[in-house]
């Protein structure tokens, strides 16, 4: 089964005492996650990692900077949200991505693990979960480890004046590029980077993928499925649920290989 797999980092060096980020590509299928829906794809793919009684515990997503902390995966049936986390190794922690931010989490102190989704609505998530654990276990900033993933880049994303200026106030000015007219770049991963250094994290403990969802190739082809891309020859006014039938989900994980 085809997915990209990789560690966190602590000073600046892998960590192989924690558990693996990962995350499908395009010819892993789309990963669609919906609690009235059922997918064969996504229950094909997740059948060779749930060994060893692991299980999946995934919130059906709402753009949102909502987190849960489980100890059993039962803990998230009909959840709705956008980040899980968790320090149960049997519990897989899931979201799904097509151009927004997984950010993969890490707390080296207490071995609390998960995955959030972050677009444009959720940037800021992230802070929401360094809290959650902090409040909880009492882990220092330097406790953390972060891995921003593969996302659509600020090459391919465009944002109007009102959405830039929004992203300048609060997520720091460099996270945003002026392009022409009413047309301004935006970085999603330079607006997390924002939050984490103001949260105190160390640099060391923070890997970012280059890789763009929307324009990344691979040996020719496109490598992730991209709501942008896949999209973009669709009518203006095509309702979100017609256009989520012509792209492809990715889904984004965090698990301990035994």
């Amino acid at each position: 089964m085809s997915f990209l797999t990789g560690n966190f980092f602590y000073n600046g060096k892998p960590l192989s005492s924690a558990p693996l980020w990962g995350m499908s590509v395009l010819k892993s299928g789309n990963m669609r996650f919906r609690w009235n829906e059922t997918n064969s794809v996504r229950d094909n793919f997740f059948s060779s990692i749930c060994a060893e009684k692991r299980k999946i515990a995934q919130p059906e997503l709402i753009h949102s900077k909502t987190v849960y902390e489980v100890s059993s995966a039962d803990e998230i049936f009909k959840k709705k949200g956008d980040g899980i986390l968790t320090s149960n190794k049997f519990i897989i922690p899931a979201v799904t991505v097509a151009d927004c931010m997984p950010i993969f989490v890490y707390d080296k102190n207490s071995n609390a693990f998960g995955v959030l989704h972050s677009g444009w609505k959720g940037t800021g998530i992230v802070k929401e979960a360094f809290f959650m654990l902090n409040k909880k276990y009492g882990s220092n900033t330097d406790d953390f480890c972060f891995v921003l993933g593969p996302h659509i880049n600020s090459c391919c994303y465009s944002i109007d004046k009102d959405r830039a200026e929004y992203f300048a106030e609060n997520f720091g000015s460099e996270c945003v590029s002026f392009i022409d007219g009413n047309k301004y770049s935006l970085s999603l991963a330079d607006a997390n980077l924002f939050l984490l250094k103001k949260i105190g994290i160390p640099d060391g403990n923070v890997f970012v993928s280059k890789e763009c969802t929307c324009c990344f190739k691979e040996n020719g082809a496109f490598k992730y499925g991209s709501f942008r891309r896949q999209t973009s020859s669709l009518p203006q006014d095509l309702p979100l649920e017609e256009k989520q039938k012509h792209f492809t989900v990715q889904t984004a994980f965090v698990f301990y290989s035994f």
